[in-house]
């Protein structure tokens, strides 16, 4: 059946609201569509891809202003994890076993450096937005064949 396997994804990604109110009747379309003509041309996929693209980017939106309620406690999570990896790579990297005034700062160093703790804020910063990200409102029941 034309664009079943579209509704499948959107069954896993979309919040039931969205699926039901923007998903669902493109998929419809499509199948009148090519149950019309027999078969289903490339720009009608577009459309329901179109949907798609549009109802997901809905549910992040809402998502993302779901969680401006959280923001201080996420950033103190982040600024916790970051301080506390970036000591640990400090400590495994060796800079820690000198006295600071006999390190030889270039600039290469610095910019590494900072580059790695940005890298590890980044990663700290994307765990602590997967623990405080908003439960998805799930179908009930799967797309059937």
């Amino acid at each position: 059946m034309a664009g079943h396997w579209i509704a499948r994804i959107g069954v896993r990604l979309l919040h039931q609201e969205t699926f039901t109110m923007m998903l669902s009747p493109a998929v419809a379309d499509l199948q009148f569509e090519t149950a019309t003509r027999g078969v289903a041309r490339p720009c009608d996929y577009c459309g329901v891809l179109r949907a798609l693209a549009g109802a997901l980017w809905f549910d992040v939106s809402s998502d993302m202003v779901a969680l401006k309620n959280d923001l201080d406690m996420i950033a103190l999570l982040t600024f916790v994890q970051t301080t506390y990896y970036t000591f640990m790579l400090v400590l495994l990297s060796g800079f820690g076993t000198s006295k600071l005034s006999t390190l030889v700062l270039d600039p290469a160093v610095v910019t590494r450096a900072l580059s790695y703790v940005g890298a590890v804020g980044l990663a700290c910063l994307v765990t602590s937005f997967a623990c405080f990200w908003p439960a998805r409102r799930a179908n009930a029941a799967p797309i059937e064949d």
